[in-house]
């Protein structure tokens, strides 16, 4: 067995962020300086989000962005990761994985209660996972993220057996996930419904009411002693109540933190924050999350981008640089190649062979036969234009500008490209039947597993399952890689393997990889100790405190 146990380790990182939080900075806290004294409790924050508003706040029914931000202050998870990617004990105090990666057992934290007096042990890991996958949940997500999930057995109180029916190498990271948090067991036994309503959790606060398109509020868990490895401190929070509106109008969020109307906004507005940096009222912190980057999907499977050629060659025509500067006022930082740097396994050195290059581009067009051009200087084959399809909801304007300032570079190398004003539905029905031929988005997720679920040809939609592998790419090599790496129980080999996986995906070019998305978050001076959920790259309040 390879066991895994670091609570030393946590107790070292905790201490890290104590002095992280005497500095601020943009680490795992901010909002604190030396001259700040000690915590002060009582107080209730007030969180500016973006309109993205959970239909529920079942942890284990969402897929949405702000998930982690609305949810984790209920809800803990059964490991916590640091800013490095490394994995520690948290309601899990250890755990140990066979050689062969099928049986995982987990020894459980004890101690700790849930908001109805529910104990947190073997039987409640067990209900938690069980719940992931039921049917009757409608998990878009974590079902997804534990599919090799077979059964467990009890052990003991606090011990249990986890197997599963392949070896999943991600296993580990996705239980750090708030998607992925635990739910009291009592709640999904007696009334399994009402977790999307009144969920119940063992977080640091506790829900308290939900007043829909407008806030949710929650009271702080006075019984709270089990934070994650790395605060700064432990015990309850220090904030008597936390509040988070929801606020989908940038300006509206912005000058709502101007105001002092909210103490602090998420998705500050990228054309604010060089404002916000010149406020002295004012402090700004930031982390890229892991997961995929922001990109340009191409359908692989029709054409004009089932030519790897021609695929390649959009690539090149791209100044992703300049788009990116472009839209967020030189706050987002341009990809470097199909896994961001904050993910773990992400591969460096690659950057270089997505570069801007229109000659390039040319000559790969040229190659593929693309050769004559009509009048409108859009390169033709065989009588017809190189055209292709992109659709846009127009619900995400920097999405828009993204797109119209991508056809004007393809333009400029004979690329014509259609942009389609679709909604929401249209757009995600046309993806998964693949009739589109380009579309915008990104994933985020805390392990390079992430290639696996955006391009394994085993994730492609059929009439039988919804995939995610909406560029319908299909490559031996690389399912190989990424199949390997998802067996693979050693860290060394699975890291060359994603690598690998990473340096192929640049030349099938399936997306063009734009930039690295972070968390803007931006907070009045007053307020400190804001923290991070690195499994996600969302801020967090369990150190938080008003000064």
């Amino acid at each position: 067995m390879r066991t895994t146990s670091r609570p030393l380790l946590a107790a070292v990182l905790s201490l890290a962020l104590v002095a992280l939080t005497a500095c601020g900075g943009t680490g795992d806290t901010a909002g604190a300086t030396a001259s700040s004294g000690p915590p002060v409790k009582g107080g209730t924050l007030v969180v500016g989000e973006n309109g993205d508003e959970p239909a529920c706040l079942d942890p284990h029914q969402l897929s949405a962005t702000n998930t982690t931000v609305v949810t984790r202050p209920i809800f803990d998870s059964l490991l916590w990761q640091d800013a490095s990617g490394k994995l520690h004990p948290w309601l899990a105090s250890s755990w140990a994985v066979s050689e062969d990666g099928l049986t995982y057992t987990f020894e459980l934290r004890e101690g700790v209660k849930f908001h109805d007096g529910a104990p947190w042990n073997a039987d409640g890991l067990k209900a938690n996972l069980e719940h992931m996958r039921d049917p009757a949940t409608k998990s878009p997500l974590a079902a997804s993220y534990i599919a090799p999930y077979e059964d467990s057995e009890v052990v003991d109180e606090n011990t249990l057996k986890v197997r599963l029916s392949s070896p999943y190498s991600a296993f580990l990271n996705v239980l750090a996930q708030s998607y992925l948090a635990m739910v009291s067991p009592k709640q999904i036994k007696e009334a399994p419904a009402s977790v999307c309503e009144k969920p119940i959790g063992s977080g640091p606060f506790v829900f308290g009411a939900w007043a829909k398109g407008q806030s949710i509020t929650y009271r702080r868990n006075p019984g709270y002693a089990w934070g994650p490895p790395g605060a700064a401190h432990t015990g309850p929070a220090y904030l008597d109540g936390l509040e988070i509106r929801f606020l989908g109008e940038d300006s509206t969020r912005y000058n709502a933190l101007l105001s002092g109307e909210v103490n602090v906004i998420d998705n500050t507005p990228p054309s604010n924050v060089e404002e916000v940096k010149a406020n002295p009222d004012l402090g700004f912190s930031t982390v890229d999350r892991p997961g995929h980057p922001f990109s340009i999907w191409r359908n692989t499977s029709r054409a004009p981008f089932a030519d790897p050629k021609v695929r390649t060659a959009f690539t090149f025509a791209v100044d992703r640089a300049a788009i990116v500067n472009s839209v967020s006022f030189g706050q987002w930082k341009p990809a470097t190649g199909f896994v961001t740097p904050s993910t773990p396994d992400y591969a460096d050195g690659l950057s270089e062979k997505i570069a801007y290059d229109p000659a390039e581009a040319n000559r790969l067009l040229d190659e593929a036969g693309w050769t004559a051009k009509d009048a409108d200087g859009i390169r033709t084959k065989d009588g017809k234009r190189l055209t292709a399809v992109a659709l846009d909801t127009g619900a995400v304007p920097q999405n828009t500008q993204i797109l119209v300032q991508a056809q004007a570079a393809a333009a400029k190398a004979g690329i014509e490209i259609k942009i389609e004003n679709v909604t929401a539905q249209v757009s995600a029905d046309r993806t998964a039947a693949g009739d589109f031929d380009i579309s915008v988005g990104i994933w985020t997720t805390n392990t390079a597993d992430v290639l696996w679920i955006q391009y394994s040809s085993h994730n492609i939609t059929t009439t039988e399952r919804r995939g995610q592998n909406t560029t319908r790419l299909q490559d031996a090599d690389l399912d190989e890689f990424l199949d390997q790496a998802r067996a693979a129980t050693d860290e060394t080999a699975r890291a060359e393997l994603y690598t690998k996986a990473q340096a192929r995906l640049i030349e099938l070019a399936p997306a063009i990889p734009l930039y690295n998305r972070p968390s803007l978050v931006s907070f009045q001076k007053k307020v400190r100790g804001l923290g991070w959920d690195h499994a996600y790259g969302a801020v967090g309040f369990y150190d938080t405190w008003i000064g």
